[in-house]
């Protein structure tokens, strides 16, 4: 190797060092609803507009409730990877214009089928606490006239959980 090669070789591989660890401070610092939010997708309902919650249920993995472009509450489940994060899925929209409910839940799966969220919205204020197969789900306040409730489970269980309203 002559001398300008290894100019060339002694520049090159620390900027290439330089970049990678730049890149990973990035990805650190960044939440999983900022990843969400960049993450433009062509559906409205898939795309966030307004951060509600956000739970870590472990394995690398979060939950993110939000506020979609249709104005409805939605939940993403996405992992966070050693560089970057990935949507594992984005559960359906509830319409939060539905106020004569006292709640309304849905049921995704992913993982093909061996992971589970069933999450929801609750409006009633008298509601204390909320029962899916007779276990207790988690309740989040958000800065609207809702509760956000939530269970996650990393195991193909009952595959239509049946929920219960505590008042």
């Amino acid at each position: 190797m002559n001398k300008n090669q290894k100019i060339v070789v002694s520049i090159v591989i620390p900027l290439i060092l330089l970049i990678t660890i730049l890149l990973v401070v990035k990805s650190n610092n960044r939440s999983p609803y900022d990843f969400l939010q960049k993450y433009n997708r062509l559906s409205k309902a898939e795309n966030a507009s307004e951060f509600l919650y956000q739970a870590d249920v472990g394995d690398s993995e979060y939950l993110v409730f939000y506020i979609n472009e249709n104005g409805n509450a939605a939940c993403a489940i996405i992992k966070k990877s050693f560089l970057n994060y990935t949507i594992q899925t984005i559960s359906s929209e509830i319409h939060l214009s539905d106020t004569d409910q006292s709640a309304n839940f849905h049921y995704s799966s992913y993982s093909n089928g061996q992971k589970w969220i069933y999450w929801g919205i609750i409006r009633d204020s008298n509601v204390k606490n909320v029962l899916v197969d007779d276990t207790e789900a988690n309740l989040a306040d958000s800065a609207y006239s809702f509760r956000i409730c939530y269970l996650f489970r990393g195991t193909n269980e009952n595959a239509h959980p049946k929920f219960e309203l505590v008042y």
